[in-house]
């Protein structure tokens, strides 16, 4: 396990911040083809970065008609096209799941603060590629989003509501997980590679709707944040607390069989979904280390330090 990542319950902002010195080890413009053809996709070579318009010049043969300027043409009676320069600063929006469903673990580190550390590490990943940085954090009740910007000032901002947000009161998942898909439709722009890193609670067949327009001028990336316990819930006693009040759990082998199943088929969903929004998914446990895990699943290969 990497020292540099957080374990415990708390999101530590200089901690966040010290990630920077792993940022070479997840190169995320690298990644890309990668994850393309995982998700069956086929985009252009300026899909993700953006393009931005930059002179109208004559046609010459070979150039693509579909370029064509049919406004200067009519003008000037000769055929002209638009020329465009790819975005040397690609814009990412990093989005951070801190809802209640977040704040839960039994090995190493809460959920959300396993995707505080995700979102840290993407957020330095892009600065040191040149890319414009962004996010949006969210709870149960509120969201905070910073526009993508170069330098610093907006990702040392980004880290420290990561740390600041607070636990917030279980509210009902779907709505919510809904409510952020339109915030995130709402805001990101084309050319945008936008990383959701969330355990997914009430992402549903409406919020694949809403981001489905997204999906086609952005690159969609998920992240899948979960714990050991959620997936394969072991029979027998436990005592399981908030940080304020203990109960006890009784899990039963039927009720565990029961909520296998119920799990594998809400994975299963939650691929089929993804996979029509054309949207990787790399899925991260509270157990392992995040660096390796996220080398892996976007196909970079596990052992990024030694």
């Amino acid at each position: 396990m990497h020292q540099e990542f957080s374990t415990g319950t708390e999101i530590d902002a200089e901690r966040l911040a010290g990630l920077r010195v792993l940022a070479g080890l997840l190169p995320l413009h690298r990644q890309k083809k990668i994850l393309n053809d995982q998700a069956g996709t086929h985009t252009s070579r300026l899909r993700g970065r953006g393009i931005d318009f930059s002179e109208v010049r004559e046609y010459q043969p070979g150039d693509d008609i579909r370029s064509m300027d049919w406004r200067v043409t009519a003008r000037t009676g000769d055929a002209h096209i638009k020329v465009f320069r790819e975005e040397r600063e690609r814009p990412v929006l990093i989005c951070c799941d801190l809802r209640a469903s977040m704040n839960f673990a039994t090995r190493r580190a809460l959920k959300r603060v396993v995707a505080a550390d995700i979102a840290a590490l993407f957020a330095w990943s892009a600065m040191s590629h040149g890319d414009r940085v962004g996010g949006l954090v969210f709870n149960d009740t509120h969201e905070f989003d910073l526009r993508p910007h170069t330098g610093r000032k907006t990702l040392m901002a980004y880290l420290h509501q990561l740390a600041s947000t607070p636990v917030s009161q279980p509210a009902e998942a779907a709505p919510r997980m809904l409510d952020i898909c339109r915030h995130i439709a709402r805001i990101a722009r084309p050319g945008t590679a936008v990383y959701i890193i969330s355990d997914w609670s009430g992402f549903d067949d409406e919020c694949e709707r809403v981001l489905y327009p997204l999906s086609r001028h952005c690159d969609l990336l998920a992240v899948h944040v979960s714990d050991p316990f959620e997936r394969d819930l072991p029979a027998g006693h436990f005592d399981v607390t908030d940080g304020n009040q203990r109960r006890a759990l009784h899990v039963s082998d039927k009720s565990r069989q029961e909520h296998q199943q119920h799990w594998r088929q809400a994975v299963a969903d939650l691929q089929t979904r993804l996979m029509r929004l054309r949207a990787p998914l790399t899925f991260i446990t509270t157990e392992n280390d995040p660096l390796d895990q996220l080398r892996q699943g976007f196909g970079l290969g596990g052992g990024g330090r030694r």
